[in-house]
């Protein structure tokens, strides 16, 4: 069986923020600024070897799910991420916040993801969370 092509996304934005601010907004389901809103049906257990799962909100609800593998609270974090727009294949995502003057630098890396329509589909999905958590602290201040 061919190996299948794949691609790695990563994204930066300044958040205006400090990073553990930062991190806490991205990690609450209750703030619209992060992939854990977004959805009909949540199960998250955010702690190293936690699953979520996923269930967006568009059409019949495309689920999500991973395991988390690292979890530092206001520095970073790195989960799995499969859903049929990845093709099955589990990839993985890494969130790193890193103070930058007064606020945060956000990267976040999306690595694994099928090098095709789809794979390149969550390009626009983290832009857009991203650029949510960017206006929520940005209004803020």
């Amino acid at each position: 069986m061919p190996k299948t092509k794949t691609l790695t996304l990563d994204l930066s934005r300044v958040i205006a923020a400090p990073p553990v601010e930062a991190y806490d907004a991205w990690m609450d389901p209750a703030r619209p600024c992060n992939p854990w809103n977004h959805c009909k049906k949540l199960i998250l257990s955010p702690k190293v070897d936690g699953l979520f799962f996923i269930l967006g909100r568009h059409g019949n609800g495309v689920p999500h799910f991973g395991r988390f593998t690292a979890l530092a609270r206001g520095r970073g974090l790195k989960h799995t991420w499969m859903s049929p727009v990845t093709r099955g294949l589990e990839t993985e995502v890494t969130v790193r916040f890193k103070k930058q003057g007064l606020g945060t630098l956000m990267t976040l890396r999306h690595s694994g993801l099928p090098d095709d329509e789809l794979g390149r589909t969550h390009q626009a999905g983290w832009t857009f969370l991203m650029g949510l958590l960017e206006k929520q602290f940005r209004s803020k201040r």
